[in-house]
């Protein structure tokens, strides 16, 4: 079996939500345990950034996340739910690889990195992957999740309680016509959010998941990574992100030294 063939089976194994239980501007708390595979990343022991377990050795956030100068300042916690109050269940890993795809700051195209971590993490009810995207889906009208622990409004403080708020996906041509320029939106983007303001992702959730749950698998698969936009929850400013399915077969090259499995 080939490793994309892998990939594609994980499905059976990856991205299943905890029974229930809405960050982020316009959210609501997460309930305990619900998203498996959030991560938060530390440098410097502070927190910067969300990110997604994808096998039980890599984690999925955003590049502009990784722009430190000292990789060994990373670190990432999995399986927490009061980022402040880490418990006995929790686990963390420090980093040792930072691998990114032609990331490019000035317009924030490619925004995505890759952490392997230093040491698996054992995959459990509490700490598991989440699945990739399907390949050529655009995710155009679906309500996807975000998550994170950042601001809850422009300016405000972090969360110290992971945060979830179901957006609207826009298609590209939607949001080149909002407030941005047309040309800020790339096809390696994928914007989400109401045009109208009022709920969005917000800085401190940088590199977490933009997740939709697959109707046919019931399983939840990461579509976009927070990214960047203008402000927070804006009026004609969608939140924008990385378009994960874009990535796939960089993915796939950069993780076959990990386990796809439970």
């Amino acid at each position: 079996m080939n490793y994309m063939s892998k990939l594609n089976n994980f499905i059976a194994e990856c991205g299943s939500p905890e029974p229930v239980n809405e960050r982020i501007v316009g959210g609501t708390p997460v309930e305990d345990d619900r998203f498996p595979w959030m991560s938060a990343i530390y440098y410097n022991n502070r927190f910067s950034c969300g990110g997604s377990l994808i096998t039980d050795r890599y984690v999925l956030t955003a590049a502009h996340c990784t722009t430190k100068p000292e990789r060994a300042l990373f670190r990432v916690q999995f399986g927490i739910h009061e980022r402040t109050k880490p418990t006995g269940t929790s686990v963390e890993r420090s980093v040792k690889r930072i691998l990114t795809s032609w990331y490019n700051a000035f317009n924030n195209n490619n925004d995505i990195a890759l952490l392997e971590l230093t040491f698996p993490v054992a995959i459990n009810n509490r700490i598991s992957p989440i699945c990739l995207p399907q390949a050529t889906t655009t995710y155009e009208g679906i309500r996807g999740i975000v998550t994170g622990w950042g601001r809850t409004k422009t300016g405000g403080g972090l969360s110290g309680t992971l945060q979830q708020t179901e957006v609207p996906i826009l298609s590209n041509r939607e949001c080149r016509r909002a407030g941005y320029w047309a040309f800020q939106i790339t096809n390696k983007m994928i914007c989400a959010g109401y045009l109208e303001g009022g709920k969005d992702s917000c800085q401190g959730d940088s590199g977490g998941p933009l997740q939709v749950l697959n109707d046919k698998t019931k399983r939840y698969e990461i579509v976009g990574l927070v990214s960047w936009g203008r402000a927070c929850a804006q009026k004609n400013f969608p939140g924008v992100y990385t378009r994960v399915n874009q990535y796939l077969n960089w993915i796939s090259r950069n993780i076959k030294d990990s386990c796809l499995c439970s």
